[in-house]
Parts: structure tokens; C-alpha cells; sequence
């Protein structure tokens, strides 16, 4: 009972907003009265003096909606402001990893070949090497990999996914310069899946030699708790890595074997794990407890994707963003995030059950409350390059009606994590681990909460405020609205204009940092001889760009809040969504024998 009571307070939350509207405002619970039926008798207003009472003084409810609508505004224009914040900070971080990279050192390539680490981004030229910081830029024996190596144990999860997408991805990870000294590849495969054994043996045979190892899992089907998916995928392939390392008698210690998970068509640019290679040896002593996550930028093909499609990947992608700021207590991911070994094996490993289908936050969640909230994020300032949901239609959908219901369907999984907000509340009282008892009420414990509450909460509740109150002042006299409610009414009309003027300046930061990232990333696969990956640059006054500034809100509506409100809804008789894979775009045939130049 207290895990279903858990699982449900998302939408139990729901319940109790609409209760409290219908408290606040009776008046509005008898505009069904006046609705014209068949045999109906004539209905009798409220009286003058009625309606004078009603404005003379607050109830108790109406004090508390008007405290809690304005709250809720508040956070809505907060959340703007630290994400305009995080924004200006991610341009001047990613050109300082860029200038991070190593500009003289080279490393043999998987043909034999030396190629020079020489950074082609617009930050970086080979004479700008001697203005960098000694402290930042050189990191001495661990430049030559001597004593400071880590090793890489990539989990890429796929289910139906095509082979040009995983070649694609894979060719990315190759063109590394220590892809085949430090990249272990574990293709995590669904066993149902009928050509996972022959896409598996194809990828292993064409890339075998690119990465220190490359290596396919299966999770099986029907295994009793669990269901298929990303989550399930990848905790099964991560037992592998543990039995791997574990039988391995010259292995390297568990903290030092960094297990990165990421999407089917996620491209990583080699900066990323330079950087975490930095942060580990740089903050050495916590490095057994660390939980990295970087942001998702979609700069593949969101010029070919409806603009709501667009908007909706771009909110997406502002959530993880938002928490991203230096100082931020604790980053929640989003699709890629790396943790040590060490830490996925104190933790228990991934959790494959319907709870945990928000893997990447479930899993920093797990990690959070078992160590008694004592994990480390860091933010990673390299993006993750991501793939808007693209499809080609079929027989009863074209190609544009047909991307915006399989974005729903990708917007209701990503809300159905709402039941990470169940499993929080469990691990914070107690009941499931005796370790989260003594979290408490400490300040990062709260911040974590916030964000748990911003992202299953706030735009559900956000938007049925916002339906009410226009609903409410249209069909009511303004002499009979109360005072204080009419300016509560005012003022958050106030807050949603400075909120929507702020929206457009994150998008033209985000410009600016969105431009940044796809020209590097642009040289760098022009570099490694990789120009079908798919490049989508933003202009702002091209009219599609110009569109987002006000398209964003409904986009916000389709693909955020009504998801949310369906999937907590749904909680209350099941936890459990059938896995279906989103459609990607092809940039390209797939390839049988890559042709990879380290970058």
C-alpha cells in the first residue's frame, strides 16, 4: 500500500489541486448548472447579498491558492532566470575544455599511424597553446598516459535500432585517439530482438581493432520484475562488465574503469572523455563516488523536424541544462552520464523494473540515496550530440503527423520517470533503506527534491493554473472577483510576460552556445573523414528559428504537461509502458568496412 501510495503522489498531487479549485472557487464547480439540457428546470442565480459575501472575505482555500499560484509562477520565472545563468556559463566552459585539449601529444591511431590531438574547433589554434593555464592545460604524466589512464566501458543500449545508426555511432567513438587503448564497447542488445545476433556479429567484426574490446549482451526476455528496455539493457550488460573486470587478475582497480551509458545515436566527441579522465584524477579522492552528466544539444537534423517537434526537444533539453551552473549541488542527467565501477558495484548495479524506466535519473537517484547522499556530480562541458524523433510515415500517417505522435509517445516515456518521484519519497522516509534516514532536511537533499519537483510537477500543475485562471476571468464578472484574487490573477499574468521574455533570451544564449558546439563538432567529423553525421545550424532570423520564440509554450503543453498529466494518472492502476523504440533519422547506408582517421 505505501509503494502505491508513493508511486501515485505525482498524480495524487493532481487530484488535490483540482480539489482545492473546486474549494477556492464554488461558484465555478455550478457553471455546469447553466449548461442547457433536455427537461431541465430553470436555474436559480446566486443572490446579491451571495455574492457580496463571497467577495468580502478569503476563504481558507482561496489564501492558499493564491499563495500557491503565485509560487508556482515564481519557480516558473526562477527556473528562466538560472537557466539564462547556466546557458552564459556553458559557452565560456566549453571553450575552456575545448582549449583543454591536448595540442602537441599524439597517440597511435588504430592503423598504426601517430595523428596530433590538434583541436580544429574556432576556440583553438595551435599558437593560442602557450595562453593557456599550466593547471588546467597540463596535466603532466597524465598527458602521456603514464599512472593516469582510466578505462572506458561504453554501454551503447539498442533495441531495434537500424545498423546505420549504430555504425554511425560507433565510427564516432573510433575516430578517438585512444579509442583502441581505452574504449571498451558493449553492444547491450535485447535477446527477443530477432537480427540483435547478427547486427552484433557484423558491428564486432567491423570495428574489432578500433577499441580495446568490443563485446555484444543480450538481456533475456521474461525475466521476472523486469521489463524490456534501455534500463534492462543496460543493467544487464553492466553485470558483464563486473564479471569482465572482476575475472580479469590484471584488470585495473574498479574506480578507475569509468562506465559510460549513452543513446543509440548519442555522438560523444572525444572531448568528453578527456575531460572526465581530468576531473577523476583531479578530484582523486572522491573519485570512487563521482557521477558525471553532461548536457544534450540536438544539432543533427532539428532543421527537418516540425517546429513543435524542435521546441519540445529544445525544453528537453533546457531541463538537464538548468541545474548545469557551477555550484549547482547536485546534476541530474539526461540520456548520457558516466560513474565509476566501484560506485555502480556499491550501488547494486542498475535496476531493470518498471521504476527505474527514467534510467539516467533513477540511476543518479539509486546512487544518491545509497551512499547517504554523499555522490558527486560533476558536469561534463562537452554536449552530447542527440537526434530530434524523425520519421517518414506509413500508410495512414504522413511524415509530419507521423513525427509529432511518435514525439508524444517519446514525451509520455520520459514522463512516465515520474515514478522516480515515488521511489524518492520511499528512500527518503526510510522504508526502503535505513542508509536515507539520515539525509534529513540537509540543504542538498532539498535542492534534489526541487528538482524532482520541477520536473514531475510544475508543468502539470503550471499549466491547469493557467487553463483555470483564463477560463475563470473570462466567464466571471471583474466586480465580483475578490480584490487580492484579482491581483494574484494580475500579477501572475505579470510573471508568465517576464517568464516568456526570458524563454527568448535562454533561446539566444543558446544560439550562441548551440553554434559553438556544431562547428566544432562539424571540423571534427570533417577531420576523421565522418561527413554523413548530420549537422543542423541555427540562424536566428530564419523564420523557422523565429517561430521557436513563440511556439515554445504550446510545445511545452503538447509534449510536456499533457504527458505528464496522462502518464501520473495512469499511475494509479499501473506501472508498467511498453518500450517502443523512437524513430530516427539516416544520414547515411551503412558501411561495411569503416574507413576511420583519428581526429
Amino acid at each position: 500500500m505505501l509503494k502505491w501510495l508513493s508511486r501515485c503522489v505525482p498524480g495524487l498531487s493532481l487530484l488535490f489541486l483540482v480539489c482545492l479549485l473546486a474549494l477556492a472557487f464554488p461558484e465555478a464547480t455550478t457553471w455546469i448548472a447553466y449548461l442547457p439540457y433536455p427537461g431541465k428546470g430553470p436555474v436559480v442565480p446566486p443572490s446579491q447579498d451571495d455574492r457580496q459575501k463571497r467577495k468580502l472575505a478569503l476563504s481558507l482555500a482561496q489564501k492558499f491558492f493564491i499563495g500557491y499560484t503565485v509560487l508556482i509562477h515564481c519557480n516558473a520565472l526562477t527556473f528562466t532566470l538560472r537557466l539564462g545563468w547556466a546557458l552564459s556559463q556553458m559557452v565560456k566552459q566549453t571553450r575552456a575544455l575545448l582549449r583543454r585539449r591536448p595540442a602537441t601529444k599524439s597517440f597511435a591511431s588504430p592503423s598504426g599511424s601517430n595523428s596530433p590531438l590538434l583541436s580544429d574547433s574556432p576556440t583553438l589554434s595551435p599558437s593560442s597553446t602557450s595562453e593557456l593555464d599550466p593547471k588546467s592545460f597540463d596535466l603532466g604524466s597524465l598527458e602521456e598516459g603514464e599512472d593516469g589512464e582510466v578505462v572506458h566501458a561504453i554501454i551503447l543500449p539498442n533495441y531495434s535500432e537500424d545498423l546505420d545508426t549504430l555504425q554511425t555511432t560507433l565510427k564516432v567513438l573510433a575516430s578517438h585517439p585512444r579509442a583502441a587503448t581505452q574504449y571498451e564497447i558493449f553492444l547491450a542488445m535485447e535477446q527477443k530482438e530477432l537480427k540483435a545476433p547478427e547486427k552484433a556479429v557484423t558491428l564486432i567484426s567491423s570495428f574489432q581493432g578500433h577499441f580495446k574490446d568490443i563485446c555484444s549482451t543480450f538481456h533475456p526476455a521474461g525475466l521476472t520484475g523486469e521489463i524490456s528496455g534501455k534500463s534492462s539493457n543496460v543493467a544487464w550488460a553492466a553485470k558483464h562488465i563486473v564479471q569482465t573486470h572482476r575475472s580479469d587478475e590484471q584488470s585495473v582497480d574498479p574506480r578507475d574503469v569509468i562506465i559510460t551509458v549513452m543513446d543509440a545515436d548519442t555522438h560523444l566527441a572525444q572531448d568528453y572523455f578527456n575531460e572526465i579522465r581530468r576531473l577523476h584524477w583531479l578530484h582523486n579522492t572522491v573519485a570512487d563516488h563521482a557521477f558525471y552528466a553532461s548536457p544534450i544539444i540536438f544539432d543533427r537534423n532539428s532543421n527537418n523536424v516540425p517546429v513543435l517537434v524542435r521546441c519540445a526537444d529544445l525544453l528537453w533539453a533546457f531541463a538537464g541544462l538548468s541545474a548545469m551552473y557551477p555550484g549547482c549541488p547536485i546534476v541530474i542527467p539526461t540520456s548520457v552520464y558516466s560513474l565509476p565501477l566501484s560506485l555502480a558495484e556499491k550501488v547494486g548495479g542498475w535496476d531493470g523494473d518498471p521504476t527505474a524506466i527514467g534510467e539516467d535519473m533513477h540511476m543518479l537517484l539509486k546512487c544518491y540515496f545509497e551512499t547517504g547522499g554523499d555522490v558527486v556530480t560533476h558536469v561534463v562541458f562537452s554536449p552530447a550530440s542527440q537526434c530530434n524523433i524523425q520519421s517518414s510515415g506509413d500508410g495512414n500517417w504522413g511524415p509530419y503527423s507521423s513525427t509529432l505522435l511518435a514525439r508524444y509517445r517519446q514525451a509520455l516515456r520520459h514522463m512516465w520517470g515520474a515514478l522516480d518521484t515515488g521511489y524518492s519519497v520511499r528512500q527518503s522516509m526510510g522504508i526502503a533503506n535505513k542508509k536515507s534516514q539520515r539525509l534529513s532536511l540537509k540543504p542538498r537533499h532539498i535542492a534534489l527534491c526541487h528538482l524532482l519537483f520541477e520536473a514531475h510537477f510544475l508543468p502539470c500543475h503550471l499549466t491547469i493554473l493557467l487553463i483555470f485562471s483564463a477560463i475563470y476571468t473570462t466567464y466571471t464578472d471583474p466586480s465580483e472577483i475578490h480584490p487580492t484574487i484579482a491581483w494574484a490573477f494580475y500579477i501572475t499574468g505579470v510573471i508568465r510576460g517576464v517568464s516568456f521574455v526570458s524563454m527568448n533570451l535562454c533561446i539566444a544564449l543558446y544560439d550562441r552556445w548551440h553554434s559553438l558546439c556544431v562547428t566544432t563538432r562539424a571540423r571534427d567529423m570533417a577531420k576523421a573523414g565522418l561527413s554523413d553525421t548530420g549537422f543542423s545550424f541555427r540562424v536566428w532570423y530564419r523564420p523557422q528559428q523565429l517561430l521557436e520564440r513563440i511556439a515554445f509554450p504550446v510545445a511545452g503543453t503538447i509534449f510536456g504537461s499533457i504527458p505528464a498529466i496522462h502518464a501520473e494518472m495512469s499511475h494509479f492502476w499501473t506501472d508498467r509502458l511498453v518500450y517502443r523504440v523512437s524513430k530516427k533519422p539516416s544520414f547515411s547506408s551503412p558501411i561495411n568496412t569503416p574507413e576511420i582517421l583519428p581526429l
